[in-house]
């Protein structure tokens, strides 16, 4: 294993005290100036264009065109799809062949993979494209064409990857098409597609699922013979057309333990937030956390539920600190449960999960976490599941916060740490979404037979990262051991049972509700303050940031199987300790300017003969806009942040150094290991020896994709500051506090309540 770079462990630290709140700095028009646009030259020759070059290109253009043929014919009024497969150096924005496609005629459709471009194209743009090809010689359009390493078809295999049989036997399936520039060119396609399915006898229905033409769910598609198969899959404007995924609670082995002791806790006087748990349903017999179920909503019925999940998932939510013996890994935090029973025990469907968490979220879109502890096959490398982009769609609506956990691995050959090998245990759907709070599983009893120790990744939690590098999971926290062979024992976590027994047992389903129970008690905590609201980005933001304060600065790799690290307690989601001062910004942020905090506050304890010496620990979050239509760039917007030495309208990074991998260089490398175009950023960098800088600075900037339209409002962006003593000097916060008073921002503290009795 890679060691951490931390200089000391989160255990040696002192601990948060409620008299230290976080600082909320609000948004103000003055931070915002413009940014000067470097011209860059025009476009650049990425490799020689001369007539071979393009006869090549030419020749690969007729033959994807001749392998779409059947399907012009079948379908003349439709375009057909081809892909451009981009040159490494022609991935980046200004690089890409748009000025191509304008003067052709394309139809920009959004991309695949990442160096993949999708352009559709009628007959007349076909030849077009052709020509220019062969005989267009502008600087521009021949920069455009060496960005272009060959034209390939968008055929059936591509359509349907998982090829006819797999829709046959599942018998239903789930058809996006293609998204267009053009709203006109987008509802023909639709009309199409429609008059086709019901020429066919299809049954369909159209779900809505965040910006452009909604994903259609098809049904009973075992019935179409060979030719009605084969008329749907050859349809032009489908982007793809796949078998519709189920989705499982993942519960795992399970064995008695005790009987329940009791309640868990009466409901004090203390406000507890609620938190909506979407599972199989918390048995009413129950009796231990029979009080802390407030309210119910039924999708099934036994016998397709038998309650066991949902009754282990709620009481962990209610009370895992309580039925753990009060494990000191396992926060003490409680809130009561909205009991969403919605999950068949054998698995649920795509369709019927979505259809009724969206019909549950409509009805209470006052409880404003929502666990979701269950998942299907592991994410796609470039492109997000339709389950995922419903969590994105629902959580923009409605302002909630889904807590998903990063699913079970539960294959041979068993993972084993700190030398895990390379299997196929990627974060399952949905835990992949954007907006979502993932989490994974730790050990945290070192019990014989065990096959992982306290602290490290359970064998069974699944690792990051998601579609196209998204960091994934954001966090981990406790989800029980396992042992050998692979049986539950002494370091998996106690859970409730239907008959109000407690049992045995492990999962990431149950590290996702410890940290919904976490997140709800922070947005409480900050509801009602005078000058922001929370908001799902904020809260995750908390969420992850206290998992970096608690955590060692873990290596790229770990970071897979870790996220930021296990937040260790509410009280570090909002308050400092006394080495350690942090602010809380809002940045509302518009592409073409830049948002600057300066001279920023640095407490003078963490100067020592001039040089800063310490730890700046960074976390970012935002809702950038997505596009479910645009494959793997599906995220829309970019933040780029920096807090460094301002030198006039310059700054020089210093966390990340500039030049660490993956912050410069080619867009594919700044997208695997520099995090571009993921909406969370963790920036963290220990100084033991020092660095002096005259003027400190927090900077940050937006920029969005190609073809995507002009923001309608800024982007708002939370940025998490902390500034914490390599030594535990207890003078950092009060220090910090004189600093800002010197600076004269508007602040105010974040917390409005205190989360826990104290």
């Amino acid at each position: 294993m890679a060691p951490k770079k931390g200089s000391e462990s989160a255990q040696d630290r002192p601990n948060p005290r409620i008299d230290n709140p976080f600082i909320h700095v609000p948004f103000s028009p003055r931070d915002l100036t413009s940014v000067e646009r470097n011209p860059g030259g025009g476009k650049k020759l990425i490799v020689p264009v001369d007539s071979d070059y393009r006869l090549v290109l030419s020749e690969k253009l007729l033959q994807a065109s001749s392998a779409l043929s059947n399907e012009r014919a079948r379908y003349p009024s439709q375009l057909s799809t081809f892909i451009f497969r981009l040159r490494e150096k022609g991935i980046a924005k200004s690089h890409r062949p748009v000025e191509l496609a304008e003067e052709t005629g394309l139809q920009p459709a959004g991309h695949a993979r990442i160096d993949e471009m999708l352009v559709s194209a009628d007959g007349g743009a076909i030849s077009a494209l052709n020509t220019a090809i062969l005989q267009r010689k502008t600087k521009v359009i021949t920069a455009n064409l060496s960005a272009i390493e060959t034209i390939e078809p968008w055929g059936r295999a591509r359509r349907n990857p998982g090829g006819p049989d797999e829709l046959v036997e599942k018998g239903s399936g789930l058809l996006r098409l293609f998204q267009y520039q053009r709203s006109d060119i987008n509802s023909v396609n639709q009309e199409a597609i429609l008059r086709l399915l019901k020429s066919l006898r299809i049954e369909y229905s159209e779900i809505p699922i965040g910006r452009g033409l909604p994903l259609i769910a098809i049904r009973r598609i075992d019935r179409l013979d060979g030719a009605a198969l084969d008329s749907l899959l050859d349809y032009p404007g489908a982007r793809q057309i796949y078998a519709e995924p189920t989705f499982f609670s993942r519960n795992s082995i399970s064995v008695p333990a005790t009987v329940a002791s009791g309640s868990a806790s009466t409901p004090a006087s203390t406000v507890h937030p609620t938190v909506a748990v979407f599972d199989t349903g918390v048995s009413r017999d129950a009796l231990a956390i029979a009080d802390w179920v407030k309210s119910r909503d039924t999708y099934v019925l036994p016998p397709d539920t038998n309650f066991e999940h949902g009754t282990a998932v709620a009481s962990l939510v209610v009370g895992a600190a309580h039925f753990n013996d009060g494990h000191s890994w396992i926060p003490p935090t409680q809130a009561y449960v909205h009991d969403v029973c919605a999950l068949e025990v054998g698995g649920s469907s795509f369709g019927d999960l979505e259809l009724r968490l969206r019909e549950a979220v409509q009805r209470r879109p006052d409880i404003k976490v929502w666990n979701l502890s269950l998942g299907g096959a592991g994410c796609d490398d470039q492109s997000f599941s339709e389950m995922s982009m419903a969590l994105d769609d629902l959580s923009d609506k409605y302002g909630v916060l889904f807590v998903v956990a990063a699913g079970n691995y539960l294959d041979q050959p068993r993972r084993t740490w700190p030398n895990p090998a390379q299997l196929a245990d990627r974060v399952s759907c949905p835990g992949e979404s954007v907006r979502a709070l993932t989490v994974g599983s730790v050990g945290h009893v070192d019990a014989a037979g065990a096959l992982s120790v306290a602290g490290h990744p359970t064998p069974y939690s699944r690792c990051g990262p998601g579609p196209v590098f998204t960091p994934k999971p954001d966090i981990t926290h406790v989800g029980g051991g396992v042992h050998a062979p692979w049986a539950v024992g002494p370091s998996s976590l106690k859970v409730l049972t239907p008959d109000n027994k407690l049992n045995y047992n492990f999962g990431t389903s149950f590290a996702a509700p410890i940290a919904s129970g976490m997140a709800a008690n922070a947005w409480l905590a900050i509801t009602g303050h005078g000058s922001l609201t929370p908001t799902p980005s904020l809260v995750k933001a908390l969420m992850i940031h206290s998992a970096q304060l608690s955590s060692p600065d873990y290596a790229a790799f770990e970071r897979r199987y870790h996220g930021a690290g296990r937040p260790e307690e509410i009280l570090k989601c909002l308050y400092d300790s006394d080495d350690s001062f942090t602010m809380v910004f809002q940045a509302d942020l518009v592409p073409g300017m830049r948002w600057r905090k300066t001279p920023y506050p640095i407490p003078n304890a963490l100067i020592h003969n001039g040089k800063f010496r310490g730890e700046i620990i960074i976390t970012a979050a935002y809702a950038p806009p997505v596009d479910p239509g645009a494959g793997s760039e599906y995220v829309r917007a970019n933040v780029e942040l920096s807090f460094g030495e301002i030198d006039g309208n310059n700054i020089t990074g210093k966390v990340p150094m500039d030049g660490e991998e993956g912050q410069s260089g080619y867009e594919t490398a700044q997208i695997e290991h520099g995090s571009k175009w993921s909406p969370v950023k963790v920036h963290r960098k220990s100084f033991p020896q020092g660095t002096a800088v005259a003027t400190w600075g927090l900077q940050a900037t937006a920029m969005l994709r190609a073809f995507e339209p002009a923001l309608t409002h800024a982007l708002p962006v939370t940025i998490i500051v902390t500034l914490r003593a390599l030594d535990g000097n207890p003078d950092v916060r009060n220090d910090g506090l004189r600093a800002l008073a010197q600076v004269n921002w508007v602040h105010a503290a974040l917390p409005v309540r205190t989360p826990i009795r104290v």
